[in-house]
């Protein structure tokens, strides 16, 4: 598992919520969450807290700690971006 699995979707019955919507109808603090349904009850658990911009403080930290450079954390979290001078 890496540090960053945030739900991008989920289908509830004939729904296809975003892991957002998810998040913020449910109140949970990231959407980085997985779930599992024992009986009659589905358990949440959540990694971290959220702030719905897709980095998480503590991947990056976590990421740092192994050597990576900000470029590589950044491209980490952000697929497609190009860094460049200015």
């Amino acid at each position: 598992m890496t540090d960053s699995n945030r739900v991008k979707t989920l289908k509830v019955g004939n729904l296809e919520l975003a892991g957002v919507e998810v998040r913020t109808i449910l109140g949970l603090r990231s959407t980085d969450f997985s779930y599992t349904i024992e009986g009659d009850n589905i358990k949440f658990e959540v990694k971290g807290y959220g702030h719905g911009v897709g980095m998480s403080q503590t991947g990056a930290d976590s990421l740092a700690k192994q050597g990576k450079n900000y470029e590589e954390i950044i491209k980490h979290f952000y697929t497609g971006v190009e860094i460049i001078d200015m």
